[in-house]
């Protein structure tokens, strides 16, 4: 979920109706820790639907850098369950990098930073890593939140290189997070190409999905999180193609196989 360079369309006109700075700085952190704690009530309450299950918590560290790396479930809306797992860890909240879409306009922009959120360019997060925080990607975003009946279950990181990138700038090490259940919310019977033209990326193409009407089956969610992974090179290794291609593989590799072995662990969609 690092931003990528062009849009398909040549006639997408959105980045243009806001002058909307991206960056973000940890000396001006805009997190609202109370507007936070305001919220959280409400997660946990929502978190009883979906009951989460957590495997690996004690591999996250108490302090020091590390990029959370995870698959995104249908819609997206799983990333409060992580968030809310590792903050009742180890009392830290993670920074989440996210689509540029939500950062467009000043009052989207002003609430998902208030909220810990920001555009998910590279530059914010090394800045971030770099000042000591965790700070959680989705390698797959818009791609793996808007996923076709098809992609259930994989990870669509194909052109994803920027968190290898900023993994092996910063030194930081990557801890993964898979998440079992979060793609069984909905039924996904295609997806609407059209405002995909509108938003200028095929990867935009709105779900046809359903669940209990327009709610998400209450199915039963489980985490899996890795032992902190550190990757071949330095951060002046970057440009070695071949070298980032090689720590994406092993990541990747990692990250396939605790999906599959969550999968063949779950006995029940509903109970886990």
């Amino acid at each position: 979920m690092f931003k990528e360079s062009a849009p398909v369309f040549k006639d997408y006109k959105f980045p243009k109706l806001f002058n909307t700075s991206p960056d973000v700085y940890p000396e001006d952190d805009p997190l609202d820790m109370d507007l936070l704690k305001k919220i959280r009530p409400f997660a946990k309450f929502v978190s009883l639907y979906f009951r989460p299950t957590y495997v690996g918590l004690e591999n996250l560290p108490a302090q020091g850098p590390a990029l959370l790396v995870g698959n995104h479930g249908i819609m997206g809306f799983d990333a409060a369950f992580i968030f809310l797992g590792v903050y009742d860890a180890t009392g830290r909240m993670p920074r989440g990098l996210g689509d540029y879409h939500l950062f467009l306009d000043p009052i989207s922009r002003n609430l998902w930073t208030r909220m810990g959120a920001f555009s998910g360019t590279q530059e914010n997060a090394v800045r971030f890593l770099e000042a000591g925080h965790m700070v959680n990607v989705y390698p797959g975003g818009v791609r793996d939140s808007m996923k076709g009946p098809e992609g259930r279950y994989k990870l669509h990181w194909e052109k994803s290189y920027g968190f290898i990138e900023v993994a092996m700038k910063t030194g930081a090490p990557i801890i993964l997070h898979m998440g079992i259940g979060t793609d069984d919310t909905y039924r996904i019977l295609g997806r609407m190409r059209l405002f995909g033209r509108i938003f200028g990326h095929s990867k935009y193409a709105v779900p046809v999905w359903f669940g209990w009407g327009p709610l998400p089956r209450p199915v039963k969610f489980t985490y899996y999180i890795s032992r902190p992974i550190h990757l071949e090179g330095s951060p002046e290794d970057v440009s070695d193609r071949a070298l980032v291609k090689r720590n994406h593989q092993m990541v990747w590799d990692i990250g396939r196989q605790m999906l599959e072995t969550g999968l063949e662990q779950r006995k029940s969609v509903w109970f886990g």
